[in-house]
């Protein structure tokens, strides 16, 4: 379980989702206790970690009250969950993190919100996202460390639940939206198999790249979550040998010292307990580079043709919004789906690099987080899975030269979703006895 700065470790914030509802089911503890703890800690830390676009206390409450006792056998019963602000919500603001949409109130909510809703969650408020979910970051900071970014695009989300906020809330990812924010902040992220999740009502980045994402504290918390959002599951942790590709890969060399360390710690530690790591070329070196070229120009050209209205008319959008724009439009079409077809080639290059194993280790991120001026940081080791359209899990693994959170990261194969979630949660516990 990842740790929570500033916490009071006895507080029903500082606990996973599973562990509370686990005590609510014993009767130890109720819902509105639990919500009340988690609306506490945002009293006290939201003035300065700045997780939240919108929230309102007594419009979580009037959610729980409207709970009935016939809800309380559905699978996130009373569950508080962050919802990043691209997310359409009809009884909130939804405002894509940009000035221009100030004050917009959808008419309809997203197909993720009313699926979330029918599970019996609440809908703790709408989470800072960085504008349109590219680079133009917003306020929130890193709970651990407030002159550091928590990354981005899905910046509040991953810091509310950092923070104790709130234990599960939703991110996206189009290059490194969901696993990078998750290794700054220190907690698990998952990204599922691209076109897996409907993204109904989710304003567009990239629409052959945006791919739905989450964050909890514990595996078995974005497991709770993904039996909701991807459907029941009957994968279970392996029993066997687990077989696991070793790839740093080609851009290695340009992640930071303690980055690259923790990853060789973590193939330690796993060898230790008997995980088998297979070194494996997944992609040849000069795809997998091109592949993050590739990533960047679909998803420029992609987001300057939604985009490009409101540039001409002078709305106002951010510095690295309105150069994202603007590099989108020089690309061509044809130029567009060069790209396309060779992350295409390239996800059937990786399907049959990985057979025989359960997945893949690693990188999460180029090192600890960036402090907040110098941007939300860079999605080298994640743009290539995106492209490729493949699930990813992030899991915090100690911390780095300046006590910042890391993470490693842990890639499957197209579909294989549930069982990477299943995987997760033995390697989580085998990297907590590291």
């Amino acid at each position: 379980m990842s740790t929570i700065p500033s916490a009071d470790s006895h507080a029903l914030y500082a606990q996973t989702v599973t562990e509370t509802s686990a005590r609510i089911a014993r009767g130890e503890v109720t819902h509105a206790q639990v919500l009340e703890s988690q609306l506490g800690r945002i009293a006290a830390r939201e003035p300065s970690v700045h997780a939240f676009k919108w929230h309102d206390a007594d419009h979580v409450r009037a959610q729980l009250a409207a709970v009935s006792a016939r809800s309380e056998k559905l699978p996130l019963a009373g569950i508080a969950i962050g919802i990043k602000d691209i997310i359409d919500t009809a009884d909130m603001p939804t405002e894509y993190g940009s000035a221009a949409f100030v004050g917009n109130r959808p008419a309809k909510e997203a197909a993720i919100v009313t699926q979330l809703k029918a599970a019996g969650a609440l809908m703790m408020g709408k989470t800072v996202t960085t504008e349109f979910a590219s680079q133009f970051a917003g306020a929130t900071v890193n709970p651990h460390n407030f002159a550091h970014t928590p990354g981005g695009s899905s910046s509040g989300s991953a810091a509310a639940v950092a923070d104790g906020m709130v234990g599960l809330a939703l991110g996206t990812q189009t290059a490194g939206s969901t696993i990078r924010p998750a290794a700054y902040c220190g907690i698990v992220g998952f990204k599922a198999t691209r076109g897996k999740i409907s993204l109904e009502g989710v304003n567009p980045l990239s629409p052959t790249l945006d791919t739905m994402g989450w964050f909890g504290r514990s595996v078995d918390d974005v497991k709770l979550l993904a039996s909701v959002l991807l459907g029941a599951s009957t994968a279970k942790e392996p029993s066997g040998t687990i077989r696991l590709g070793w790839y740093p890969g080609p851009e290695a060399a340009q992640a930071d010292a303690d980055a690259v360390q923790t990853l060789e710690r973590a193939k330690a530690v796993l060898r230790t307990h008997g995980v088998e790591l297979v070194d494996v070329e997944v992609l040849p070196a000069k795809d997998m580079i091109a592949l993050g070229e590739s990533n960047r120009i679909i998803m420029s050209h992609e987001m300057s043709r939604f985009y490009e209205k409101l540039y001409r008319n002078k709305a106002p959008l951010g510095d690295l919004t309105v150069a994202m724009i603007e590099f989108g439009l020089q690309i061509t079409p044809e130029q567009c789906q060069a790209e396309r077809e060779h992350a295409e080639r390239c996800r059937q290059l990786f399907a049959q690099a990985t057979k025989g194993l359960d997945a893949v280790l690693t990188l999460a991120s180029p090192g600890e987080a960036p402090l907040k001026q110098n941007g939300t940081g860079s999605p080298m080791f994640n743009r290539t899975w995106t492209s490729i359209g493949v699930p990813c899990l992030g899991l915090p693994f100690g911390k780095g030269d300046q006590g910042l959170p890391l993470a490693v990261q842990f890639v499957a194969a197209e579909g294989q979703d549930h069982q990477l979630l299943a995987l997760g949660g033995k390697l989580e516990s085998l990297l907590a006895k590291g």
